[in-house]
């Protein structure tokens, strides 16, 4: 079994597409941030999903929305115009999760997003405290 778990920043607003048996899809690109803070870098992975969850991520989703990823790797290669072998790393989505808000209005910056606490990682008050943990 091939699964593939990773979090990023959607580089682009989804599209919404047709296969060719009319089937409709969404992709986006994912930018996830490897490296370390004196030499960041940028991993590009391109995600397609289908049925409700593309469904669902065209309509909430725009570029610089921080998303979790989860679903099957596909790795891609072929010669561009250019002639020089190219690898692509695709990803089947199954589960997608939101890891920040809407911004409150259309003309927001993604600077403007906040992050929404993960899931099962609250408390009452909004703070964690060492005895919230259960390790």
């Amino acid at each position: 079994m091939k699964k593939i778990i990773i979090t990023g920043n959607l580089g682009r607003d989804p599209e919404m597409r047709s296969d060719q048996k009319g089937g409709q899809f969404a992709t986006f690109a994912l930018a996830v941030s490897i490296g370390t803070k004196q030499n960041p870098k940028t991993d590009w992975v391109d995600i397609s999903c289908n049925g409700k969850l593309a469904e669902i991520i065209c309509t909430y989703a725009k570029k610089g929305t921080k998303v979790l990823v989860s679903g099957f790797p596909s790795v891609n290669a072929y010669i561009n115009k250019e002639n020089v072998a190219v690898g692509v790393l695709r990803v089947y989505a199954d589960d997608i999760e939101f890891l920040s808000s809407k911004p409150s209005s259309d003309n927001a910056s993604t600077d403007d997003v906040h992050s929404l606490p993960p899931l099962g990682m609250s408390s009452a008050n909004g703070i964690l405290e060492s005895d919230d943990i259960p390790f």
